[in-house]
C-alpha cells in the first residue's frame, strides 16, 4: 500500500435519501442535525469538505453515543459538538453559527412541532432541510400557514419509498396551496422530476382505498372525491 492511499480519508457512504438533504447544505456552513442518529449526514458534509463544524444532536442518549462513535471513526469528532437535546430545545444554535438545520428521519407533525418551538428557525438566513418519513402534508399546510417558505423540494427514494426533502425560510408570510399542492408539494408539481408521476399514483392509490372504505362505511366523501379530481388534473399535467 503506497503512503498516498494510506492517506486517503474515510467517507461515509449515504443513501439517495440522506443524499438528497445533504445536497441541500450550503458551502462554509455549519449544518446542525436534529436527531442525527448515526451522525451520517454532517460526518459526510465534513468528510467532503463543504462544512467545517457541524452540530448533532438527539434526544436520546444511545443515538447520540453512536453518533460520537461514528465521528471518531471518520476522524471528525472534533469539528462536532454533540447536544442531548428535545429538538433544538438545548443546542445554542446561535452559539454555534448554525446556518443550516436537517431534520430528517422524523414525522411531519413532529418536525413542525420542533419548528413552532424553535425561535432560531424564524431567522430569515437559516435554511431548513425538511425529510419528513410520513405526514408531508401536515408539515407543508403548517409551513405555509405560519411563515414558512418552501423554496424548493427533491423527491428520492429509499427501500422502496418515495421521500420528499424540503428547502425552508422563514419568511413571516403567508401562502396558499391547494388541497393537492399540499400533499405532493407545490414545487415537486412544478419541476415533474423522473419520480414525481410514481409519487403522485401513489397517493392517488391511497386516496382510493380510503374511498372505497368510507363508501363502505356510509361516510361522506365529498372532500376526497374533490381531492381525487384535482390530483387527476395535476398528473395528467393540465
Amino acid at each position: 500500500m503506497t503512503m498516498e492511499t494510506e492517506n486517503i480519508q474515510k467517507v461515509p457512504t449515504l443513501d439517495d435519501r440522506l443524499m438528497t438533504a445533504a445536497s441541500y447544505v450550503r458551502h462554509d456552513g455549519v449544518v446542525c442535525d436534529i436527531g442525527t442518529d448515526h451522525a451520517y449526514i454532517p460526518i459526510w458534509l465534513l468528510c467532503k469538505g463543504i462544512c467545517s463544524r457541524a452540530v448533532a444532536s438527539d434526544i436520546n442518549k444511545g443515538p447520540l453515543m453512536r453518533a460520537r462513535q461514528h465521528a471518531e471513526e471518520y476522524g471528525v469528532a472534533e469539528k462536532i459538538a454533540f447536544y442531548l437535546s428535545d429538538g433544538l430545545d438545548t443546542v445554542e444554535p446561535e452559539e454555534n453559527g448554525v446556518t443550516d438545520i436537517c431534520i430528517c428521519g422524523m414525522g411531519g407533525e413532529l418536525t413542525a412541532s420542533i419548528l413552532e418551538r424553535g425561535m432560531y428557525t424564524r431567522k430569515p438566513e437559516v435554511q431548513m432541510i425538511l425529510q419528513p418519513m410520513s405526514s408531508a402534508y401536515e408539515l407543508r399546510a403548517y409551513c405555509t400557514a405560519n411563515g414558512y417558505t418552501i423554496a424548493d423540494e427533491k423527491l428520492c427514494k429509499a427501500n422502496g419509498k418515495i421521500y420528499s426533502c424540503m428547502s425552508v425560510f422563514y419568511t413571516n408570510e403567508k401562502t396558499t396551496y391547494s388541497e393537492g399542492e399540499l400533499l405532493l408539494g407545490k414545487r415537486n408539481i412544478e419541476k415533474r422530476e423522473a419520480l414525481f408521476e410514481e409519487y403522485a399514483e401513489r397517493h392517488l392509490a391511497a386516496l382510493d382505498k380510503k374511498i372505497k372504505g368510507r363508501t363502505a362505511g356510509g361516510l361522506d366523501i365529498t372532500y376526497e372525491t374533490g381531492l381525487r379530481a384535482e390530483l387527476t388534473e395535476i398528473i395528467s399535467g393540465k
